[in-house]
């Protein structure tokens, strides 16, 4: 039996990476997973990958730069499924820049969808889970949530505001049987990743420096931070609320 058996969940940016890895966990444990991505083809993919597997699964095309869009995913999930048990906003994009390089255009890409697209999702979801008695918010943060890298201003803002947003969300709904909590990866193989090693002089020596960071000497896999989502949207989890699960291989211990 799955831990997340009769769970009806939405995972933002699950098209690839980290989404894609907390969406078939998910279905592996149960849940019957709403795939919720930019990217239609790999996300309708994902979906029918998992159907094909055994799970459930559907795709909705969503960009989080529309409002109504996440209204009418979080509308099209109830409608559907009559619930929404769990939502996991972990959508994002990244932009390396230092701050007097970052133009307005890449700052407002970023915001509209690593922190007001989350804050809408959440807001939505929230609305939809008073109303059939509570449910669990888990959001996609980072170790730069906690530290600065250098060349990522704009993204380190919007990873600390997710982490705040979530113990806003659980000091708010506590009592209304709603949880909420942050997952922090450290450096983890995802294809997002891979286009930031591309992009260096030397990718071989930059992907190296990014292990040798990680008191573990690696770089995490995608499943090893859906493991901890699905435990944070377990029972197992039931007293945790307001935290953060930080998944980064001793990264920040070390530093």
């Amino acid at each position: 039996m799955g831990k997340l058996n009769g769970k009806i969940a939405i995972v933002t940016g699950a098209a690839s990476g980290i989404g894609e890895g907390i969406a078939r966990e998910f279905a592996a444990e149960g849940a019957t997973v709403v795939s919720a991505d930019i990217q239609r083809e790999p996300g309708q993919k994902i979906a029918n990958d998992i159907v094909a597997a055994g799970g459930q699964a559907d795709f909705i095309e969503t960009d989080l730069r529309d409002l109504n869009q996440i209204q009418a995913l979080i509308d099209t999930t109830v409608k559907t499924h009559g619930c929404l048990d769990v939502l996991v906003a972990n959508a994002g994009l990244q932009y390396e820049k230092i701050i007097t390089e970052t133009t307005e255009e890449q700052y407002d890409h970023m915001m509209s969808v690593n922190m007001k697209g989350t804050f809408f999702c959440c807001k939505y979801a929230v609305e939809a889970m008073l109303k059939t008695g509570g449910g669990n918010i888990v959001a996609m943060g980072s170790v730069l949530s906690y530290m600065a890298e250098p060349e990522f201003a704009a993204y380190c803002a919007t990873k600390a505001g997710i982490q705040n947003l979530v113990r806003s969300i659980a000091t708010d709904y506590g009592r209304k049987n709603i949880r909420a909590n942050c997952i922090c990866p450290g450096y983890i193989n995802t294809p997002l990743g891979d286009g930031y090693f591309e992009q260096q002089a030397d990718p071989e020596a930059a992907r190296k420096a990014a292990s040798d960071m990680h008191a573990l000497g690696r770089m995490g896999e995608t499943v090893e931070v859906a493991r901890g989502a699905v435990f944070l949207a377990s029972d197992d989890a039931s007293f945790i609320t307001g935290s953060t699960l930080v998944i980064d291989g001793g990264l920040t211990a070390k530093i």
